[in-house]
């Protein structure tokens, strides 16, 4: 006996299969990865009358994978830039003994209810490199999303 179904064959979707990074890490130029990150984000820039600086040295490398880490920096990126509105963003890095921190600056009052929807997957994410993702506001230093990573994943 054959099995009925009410589903057209060729509307049946396949199972659906989570996506699963690849685990291969190579040696990555951070600078150079903003910069390529900056470039796709120039309109919507443009078009917001934002002006955003990449100030990440550009000697520094990290060993990871590279499309979670551009992941990662796309949405910390994105939001500022689409939320902003005729500023200035500055994306610097602060190098410790055994952390980095790349930060997005002047981003906003309001920042981390535009970054909420997308918080919980940023930080699952950032996990998986042996990171974290914070923001703060200081009324020195204005809005920040900072993403911190562990040295030892690091090389310089």
């Amino acid at each position: 006996m054959k099995a009925f179904s009410l589903i057209p064959r060729t509307a049946q979707k396949s199972p659906v299969v989570p996506f699963e990074p690849s685990s291969r890490r190579i040696k990555v130029s951070l600078h150079q990865l903003v910069n390529d990150l900056l470039a796709s984000l120039q309109p919507l820039a443009m078009k917001r009358n934002n002006v955003v600086l990449n100030g990440i040295p550009e000697g520094l490398c990290f060993v990871a994978e590279e499309n979670l880490m551009a992941y990662i920096l796309w949405n910390m990126l994105n939001t500022v830039v689409s939320n902003k509105k005729n500023e200035c963003i500055h994306v610097l890095t602060l190098v410790d003994d055994d952390r980095t921190m790349i930060c997005v600056r002047d981003a906003g009052t309001y920042l981390y209810r535009s970054l909420a929807p997308e918080y919980r997957k940023l930080q699952d994410a950032a996990e998986r490199v042996g990171g974290c993702i914070n923001v703060y506001n200081d009324l020195k230093y204005g809005s920040n999303i900072v993403f911190c990573i562990s040295n030892t994943r690091m090389a310089v």
